[in-house]
């Protein structure tokens, strides 16, 4: 394949991924060469047609497999265009890309990936070409749509930490995140290291601003193991490895949905929400396929699709994102943090260099 907020809510996952209905070509279109879903005009004849005729493209993405997976197997069954993921933790991804992009050998079609430090250097290297949206899609997602076209953010997906359910007795289980500074945690605990991508960094400057620096050093002091991406800690906790990792919510939903014997926490004190992009490559492969890619993810379907998976779609027609059966707060009732991309910009590499001197990393 080329809660409200009266008290700490801690849910167990017991949920597998159930596809947002998708309809596309004949099957939801009165002229059956256009690509229409949930009623909106996705890709013209022309475009629709050329994608098809090159019937596959490829996506570099940061984002989980599990999720991933679930998006791109929905993406092909409503237009029979088959996706290839290349997945990478996103500093990884970013030296991949950039790399080909200098070469002039960039093999993305299609890029997902977090950090705004990340999408700016991809931006600045020439990574991307402008996409113009379907008018449909554009005038459902309003601000997501970055520089005019050259990339856009397709959700926010939310940071929180989960465990093991099959090791730590749920009466004994942690619901916020304070819970995690409790001594009888130490050597149990575990985390992503600050560099691996705008998803740390967007955990650090919630930590850091919402909750307060003092966090960092009381969590480090229960000397937790640290990993270098979410994959390899979510397996990690999976196996009982660890008791308790911080995790992106849509990585734990995943996770449970293959049989991990994990609880995702949402913690009284909040969590963080953070964006991810999508751009299309400037030298993709399959330029057609890539461009119809990209505006159906942001169609109504699509955008159902992060819902399901714990995520903040960026459309406001698609519903709330749930953990098992209990909604998320709003996004807009203070519950989940988020710094504009400006601040992110401001202290990113301060944050960094702060986090890595409280945990002792050198990696």
């Amino acid at each position: 394949m080329k809660a409200g907020r009266t008290g700490a809510l801690t849910v167990a996952l017991l949920v597998t991924l159930p596809m947002a209905g998708c309809g596309g070509g004949a099957a939801g279109s009165a002229d059956a060469t256009s690509l229409v879903v949930g009623g909106e005009t996705i890709a013209d004849q022309k475009l629709y047609s050329a994608a098809k005729d090159e019937g596959s493209l490829v996506f570099y993405t940061g984002g989980s497999e599990q999720s991933e997976k679930a998006v791109t197997e929905a993406f092909t069954k409503a237009t029979g265009i088959n996706v290839e993921i290349v997945r990478l933790a996103p500093n990884k991804l970013t030296e991949r890309i950039l790399a080909e992009t200098g070469a002039k050998k960039l093999g993305a079609d299609v890029i997902r990936t977090s950090g705004e430090d990340i999408i700016l250097s991809l931006a600045k290297a020439g990574t991307f070409q402008k996409l113009t949206l379907p008018a449909a899609v554009t005038s459902a997602v309003g601000d997501a749509v970055k520089e005019g076209g050259l990339y856009f953010s397709g959700f926010d997906r939310v940071y929180s930490f989960a465990y093991n359910n099959a090791v730590v007795p749920k009466d004994q289980a942690p619901k916020n995140w304070a819970d995690l500074l409790d001594p009888k945690w130490q050597g149990k605990l575990s985390i992503v290291q600050v560099g691996a991508g705008g998803s740390t960094a967007a955990l650090t400057r919630f930590q850091i601003d919402k909750i307060g620096e003092e966090y960092l050093t009381k969590f480090a002091a229960n000397k937790p193991r640290i990993f270098d991406s979410s994959a390899g800690q979510t397996d990690a906790l999976a196996r009982g490895e660890v008791s308790v990792a911080t995790m992106p919510v849509a990585t734990g939903i995943g996770s449970i949905a293959d049989g991990a014997p994990i609880t995702v926490a949402v913690p009284a004190e909040g969590a963080v929400g953070y964006p991810f992009y999508v751009g299309v490559g400037a030298q993709a492969p399959s330029p057609n396929a890539a461009k119809v890619f990209a505006s159906w993810l942001l169609s109504k379907d699509a955008q159902k699709i992060a819902v399901q998976q714990g995520d903040y779609p960026v459309r406001k027609d698609v519903g709330t994102p749930k953990v098992g059966d209990v909604a998320f707060p709003a996004a807009d009732s203070g519950w989940l943090y988020r710094a504009d991309a400006k601040t992110m910009l401001a202290h990113t590499a301060e944050d960094a260099k702060r986090w890595r001197e409280i945990f002792g990393y050198t990696g």
